[in-house]
């Protein structure tokens, strides 16, 4: 009786979408897709090699409200990414995912691994709280002044945003936990 249960408790997590505690750094839009199948976070992607300075800086601003949580492939280029990244960023995370844990055994990404050991190895960052959600409509807070251009590019530099598109932007403020009513004054 005790094996169903603890078989059936073992199902429930894979099966359901966890919280986690903190930002996952990755490095592509495909990591994103396939953790987001199966997790609720919030996702910084680096771009690969692609880690500005303007990114360093938003992520240190990240890191005075959230936990970093650095889950990078396992080539050269994602430890060079996380060197660089726990270089210049104290109290970062890191999460590894073995390299034999793939399915795909010619890449050693994120996105090939293998979901029950993406589960396990970031147990320890699971909470029951929710995901900083909130809903900003950027459109309509950028249109509504007399210069949209301006405004965008005063809501990227009070916040040390990286400058990208309206989801993208929006999925920073929420990294960096701003209010809807904070984004408005």
């Amino acid at each position: 009786m005790m094996f169903c249960i603890k078989i059936h408790v073992e199902y429930l997590i894979l099966t359901m979408k966890n919280n986690v505690d903190g930002v996952l750094i990755v490095e592509g839009n495909s990591d994103v897709n396939f953790l987001s199948s199966f997790l609720e976070a919030l996702f910084f992607i680096t771009d690969g090699y692609n880690l500005s300075e303007r990114k360093i800086e938003f992520l240190k601003e990240a890191s005075k409200v959230n936990k970093l949580i650095i889950m990078t492939d396992s080539d050269d280029a994602g430890e060079n990414i996380r060197k660089r990244i726990k270089n210049e960023i104290e109290g970062t995370y890191d999460v590894f995912i073995k390299p034999n844990s793939r399915k795909n055994y010619q890449k050693c990404g994120v996105a090939e691994a293998i979901k029950e050991d993406v589960i396990n190895a970031l147990k320890p960052y699971f909470t029951n709280k929710e995901i900083f959600k909130e809903e900003y409509d950027l459109v309509s807070l950028i249109s509504l002044s007399n210069n949209p251009k301006k405004k965008r590019e005063e809501i990227v530099n009070k916040y040390h945003l990286v400058d990208g598109n309206n989801k993208s932007l929006t999925n920073q403020l929420r990294i960096l936990r701003v209010r809807k009513e904070e984004l408005w004054k």
